[in-house]
């Protein structure tokens, strides 16, 4: 099995406070950790982790982030040789404050809102690389997280009939043009209830009504990740809540990115999406206990023996 990710790799800087810092004040970090991250490029890093056939496609600039974020992603088995450097890029930053409290992350990101345009000579690279993914990756996968909307429209155009993620975290016009090309849907709680134009979930038609219209747009399925709340989806023209699993919140930081690569990983094998939903979940729950992101993630054997130690949330939300 292959998985392509196509999306945001940036360089995170994480700064653990006691308390959230207060406007125009001085704070104090007791811990700090630096790696790679973003959407996409966290869920290429979990399943490089998990030794995965795993290639990630962006752009980058040839600066000392960039280049900490490729080697970062060899380290762990991620193929970056289609990752783009331009000149015309900027490297995006984000610096993360995580609250010891409640385990509750604040994000500043530097970044462009849209990557540069492709060229022809990086067009025709990118044309070799499909090219031997039609040959050799019949079975592939795709993960899009809006961010490279133009890479992300030009590779899966070409690949017509491959299986797409999308990573719908935040409500933008990327998102909703690329919907269009995803088989699976998994929007966030914020960027479903933006769509749907509702301050909150208050039952299952409210879900309901959201789900339909999430599914109007998209080509396959669609899916609402809700935190602690669970995974709602459409079955059998109702409404089911997936539960989540009861955990310690340590650092919520990149929780959706894991949740969402290990959902690719499950539709790369085929599994039924209740499946693919719980293993997610637990997956997510198992980083979130931990400081950081790519060294909160668990390997593969470690998901497969938390089955037995995590407990499932019960709790019902909407009736």
């Amino acid at each position: 099995m292959a998985i392509l990710t196509i999306g945001l790799a940036c360089y995170d800087q994480f700064y653990f406070t006691t308390s959230y810092p207060k406007e125009n004040s001085k704070s104090f970090a007791y811990d700090f950790i630096e790696s790679g991250g973003g959407p996409c490029a966290n869920a290429a890093y979990l399943l490089g982790l998990w030794g995965e056939d795993i290639y990630h496609l962006g752009h980058l600039h040839d600066d000392i982030y960039g280049n900490k974020i490729v080697s970062e992603f060899k380290q762990i088995g991620v193929k970056t040789d289609q990752i783009i450097f331009s000149d015309e890029m900027i490297t995006p930053l984000a610096a993360i404050t995580v609250n010891k409290e409640n385990g509750s992350r604040t994000i500043i990101t530097r970044k462009l809102n849209t990557p540069p345009s492709i060229t022809t000579t990086e067009k025709n690279k990118l044309n070799q690389f499909i090219r031997y993914l039609q040959e050799n990756k019949r079975d592939l996968v795709i993960l899009i997280d809006g961010h490279e909307p133009e890479l992300s429209e030009y590779v899966i155009k070409q690949l017509p009939n491959v299986k797409v993620v999308m990573d719908a975290g935040s409500l933008r016009d990327s998102n909703l043009y690329l919907a269009k090309y995803t088989d699976y849907l998994v929007a966030s709680e914020n960027f479903a209830l933006a769509y749907a134009h509702l301050d909150e979930f208050t039952n299952k038609k409210s879900l309901e009504s959201a789900l339909k219209k999430l599914t109007s747009i998209a080509r396959g399925s669609a899916f609402i990740t809700l935190g602690e709340k669970g995974c709602a989806y459409m079955e059998d023209k109702k409404v089911k809540v997936s539960p989540s699993f009861l955990c310690q919140s340590i650092d919520t930081t990149g929780a959706g990115d894991i949740f969402h690569g290990a959902f690719s990983y499950g539709v790369s094998y085929g599994w039924n999406i209740e499946e693919i939903i719980s293993f997610a979940s637990l997956t997510a729950a198992i980083s979130i206990e931990r400081k950081g992101v790519r060294k909160a993630m668990p390997n593969l054997s470690e998901v497969n023996k938390a089955q037995r130690r995590f407990e499932i949330n019960l709790t019902e939300y909407f009736k």
